[in-house]
């Protein structure tokens, strides 16, 4: 049985909202994952702080809001896959737009 049917028959609605966003979303994990590693961080500060920059710069089309759902959702993937590795990191709902400003 197909995915999009949702083992139900009938195709499942799309339930994102901001698909440009969603379609940037998995090159943008691949380029930020490294600053959330704890083994990557400098003087034993991660640099998560960066990945604003990274996705600024690779995705300039996208507003100040978009760059920092980004990364939290980014951030929050990362929390998910790696739990154990994750501990360094301030929770995502602790990240605020305002600390980030380009």
């Amino acid at each position: 049985m197909s995915d999009e049917l949702g083992g139900r028959g009938a195709p499942e609605e799309e339930r994102r909202r901001n698909l440009r966003l969603r379609a940037a979303f998995d090159d943008a994990f691949v380029m930020i994952e490294p600053f959330f590693d704890p083994e990557q961080g400098w003087g034993g500060q991660a640099l998560a702080h960066l990945a604003y920059r990274i996705v600024r710069e690779n995705f300039p089309a996208l507003s100040g809001e978009e760059v920092h759902a980004l990364v939290v959702a980014a951030h929050r993937v990362y929390a998910e896959r790696y739990p154990e590795r994750s501990a360094h990191l301030p929770a995502p709902e602790d990240l605020r737009t305002a600390s980030f400003k380009p």
